[in-house]
């Protein structure tokens, strides 16, 4: 993806829409900038990243886990050794 956008006279560039979506950036979302030579680098902060990663967590977290057990699996690693042909009682 390549944009253009202009500089406002505060010093301020309007991210593009397809750019904001792309990277998950809202109203108030912390951002880094990252300066190499003449290319400057935006990306969400570390901080916005756990948040997000967090978030879908909280709402994905244990779906899967209740798909494994409604097909007979004890755990995901049950699951897992199966798949790989790996033998459960030599499992450390």
């Amino acid at each position: 993806m390549k944009f253009q956008s202009k500089l406002g006279e505060r010093g301020q560039v309007v991210i593009p829409k397809a750019i904001r979506d792309n990277l998950g950036l809202s109203k108030n979302t912390p951002i880094e900038f990252e300066l190499k030579g003449a290319t400057v680098t935006l990306r969400p902060s570390r901080d916005q990243e756990m948040r997000n990663f967090d978030l879908a967590i909280k709402k994905y977290g244990g779906s899967l886990r209740q798909a494994f057990l409604a097909k007979g699996y004890k755990s995901v690693d049950e699951y897992l050794d199966e798949t790989r042909g790996i033998d459960e009682t030599r499992r450390k």
